[in-house]
């Protein structure tokens, strides 16, 4: 291990992280569009493109943070807005994270560091949404970063990364309410860090008085050598915070951020009000205060469980032994290990009360801070096996051979068998059957149960052929209750559940420029039909018989529960 150590040079180590991250995009960009859109990265798509479209936007805590509305609707505008443009971005965030470790140096070993890039670019949970638009990753990848900058902060003494956090804080909130839960898991383990660092001085000194005195003589020295910096740092957050949650004006808007700036100043602390405390207001009364988490605890925890297991079984192994490791051998137990054990384990425990859904994607926000420990686990790992090695002088290899080699053997086993199984995961959850959830055969705990088969490609195509024609002519018609309604009325949010029980067709129709309508019965069907119908199972018979021997049928399910069943009829000749 002495040898590994001293060729593992800053600037490889360096090497290495940069190697894991353009490593980890061009895996992350394979076949990064093939999947179908899951129900909410259609929906959040969606409002995107009605965003660009109509220049509105307000926050709604059911469609999270603004941080797709502000980054995608540059992106497409760009490079054109499919499947693959959708999660481009996410997928970049997550190739980057490997960088993050790197953040850390001062305080992890440097082939700790390697590990930590590793476990943060090839998890099968991280890896597989970070090729999915959703702000889970993102928003536990900025987290990570403003803490990476925070420890760089009061490791150098350098402002510079102090102003970096407050950027990465202000991005991290533009993702998610969960920002809320990162916060108060930061705060419980730092308290439990803290009463460490007591006990610690009470059992060495005999005075854990003395040690807190000196604490918080420290810390008001350094609010008094760095409170401008702070100050300054907080308006940086403040002002990525505004950019992001500030309305955008337009037909029934009043205010907005691009109006108060260019014109009526007078509207601009609405503007900021609406994206500070307005926002924490509405996403309290949703999120915490509503009766969204009315669930048992039980199930839920039992399914993020078995998403660990299935995902994160070696991370959160290795999590374990790290922290042990670290917190009972040697003399200086490190606070960075225990602090982000104690917010994974938290992150386990509580999602499963925060979550409105039992869902695989909340233990990316466990997993992510028990990497850290996760490293230091693998490195002693590798350590005790590596120093078990017998000697090689023949009599010392006569004697103490066996164990050694056994527990060599031991150590090798449980490490490779950690990165194959991991390595088998990734490539079945991201490659090989992306859209099986577990109640598909094959299936995996990773995988949502609302992602949508993969043979609803096919309908995608069809949509996409019609909407080639132009002409301005219907491209695409709903028949039935269930699916029609007002196609204008889903120009802005809320939308119709109509709407809702289409997804994630939607996404296509307005990404592909569909020209979309609908009918309530199917005899309101006329003669002169699109080239793509869609409805109901119940009314397939009779619609069938309206449209005649020119088209053809075929069933499918738009999520892998399969209660949400359309039956698509496309036009024989396809024009």
């Amino acid at each position: 291990m002495m040898a590994l150590h001293q060729q593992l040079t800053k600037r490889r180590v360096l090497a290495i992280l940069v190697s894991l991250s353009v490593g980890g995009l061009l895996a992350r960009l394979v076949e990064l569009g093939d999947r179908v859109f899951y129900y909410d990265e259609a929906w959040f798509g969606y409002w995107v493109l009605r965003f660009m479209e109509n220049g509105v936007w307000e926050y709604r805590p059911i469609l999270h943070g603004p941080f797709f509305a502000r980054v995608n609707s540059v992106v497409f505008p760009v490079v054109g807005a499919n499947d693959f443009t959708a999660r481009v971005v996410v997928a970049g965030i997550g190739a980057l994270l490997p960088l993050a470790a790197w953040l850390f140096r001062e305080h992890l070993r440097r082939a700790e560091v390697v590990a930590l890039g590793v476990a943060l670019a090839f998890n099968p949970v991280l890896f597989y949404y970070s090729r999915f638009m959703r702000k889970d990753l993102p928003l536990a990848a900025f987290m990570l970063v403003t803490l990476g900058l925070l420890v760089r902060a009061y490791d150098t003494r350098t402002p510079r990364y102090l102003y970096a956090s407050g950027v990465t804080l202000g991005l991290a909130f533009a993702t998610k309410e969960s920002v809320l839960l990162w916060l108060v898991t930061w705060l419980g383990a730092s308290v439990l860090v803290f009463d460490r660092v007591l006990v610690r001085a009470r059992d060495t000194d005999g005075d854990a008085l003395t040690t807190l005195q000196s604490l918080a003589n420290r810390a008001v020295a350094g609010v008094r050598a760095w409170w401008t910096h702070g100050v300054l740092s907080g308006v940086l957050f403040l002002a990525v915070v505004v950019y992001f949650y500030a309305p955008r004006a337009g037909p029934g808007h009043p205010i907005g951020l691009w109006k108060g700036l260019t014109g009526d100043i007078a509207s601009l602390p609405a503007v900021v009000g609406e994206a500070t405390l307005g926002s924490f207001q509405a996403a309290i009364e949703y999120w915490a205060e509503g009766s969204i988490q009315n669930h048992a605890y039980l199930p839920y925890f039992t399914d993020t469980a078995e998403t660990i297991v299935a995902g994160a079984l070696g991370v959160t192994v290795l999590a374990a032994l790290g922290f042990l490791y670290d917190r009972y051998t040697g003399d200086s137990p490190r606070a960075l290990v225990a602090f982000n054990f104690y917010c994974g384990v938290a992150a386990i425990v509580g999602y499963p009360l925060a979550n409105n859904l039992p869902v695989p994607w909340s233990t990316v926000h466990a997993i992510v801070p028990l990497c850290v420990p996760a490293a230091v686990g693998g490195v002693a790992v590798y350590r005790w096996g590596r120093s078990r090695l017998p000697a090689r002088e023949p009599a010392a290899l006569r004697e103490r051979a066996p164990m050694h080699v056994v527990r060599a053997a031991v150590a090798a086993g449980l490490l490779v068998f950690f990165v194959a199984s991991a390595g088998a995961t990734l490539a079945q959850t991201s490659y090989q059957q992306p859209h099986e959830s577990p109640l598909g055969d094959p299936g995996h705990q990773i995988v949502y149960y609302a992602q949508a088969p993969d043979d609803l490609r096919a309908v995608v195509d069809d949509i996409d052929r019609a909407a080639s024609t132009g002409g301005g002519e219907t491209d695409v018609l709903y028949v039935g209750e269930r699916l029609a309604m007002n196609e204008t009325r889903v120009d802005y949010p809320p939308a119709t559940g109509a709407w809702h029980a289409r997804m994630p067709l939607p996404w296509y129709t307005e990404a592909l420029g569909a020209d979309v309508t609908s009918v309530e019965r199917p005899g309101a069907v006329g003669n002169n039909t699109p080239p793509v119908v869609i409805t109901t199972p119940a009314l397939k018979p009779t619609v069938a018989q309206k449209l005649g021997d020119a088209y053809t049928s075929r069933t499918h399910a738009l999520d892998d529960i399969g209660d949400r069943i359309v039956v698509v009829f496309t036009r024989a000749d396809g024009a």
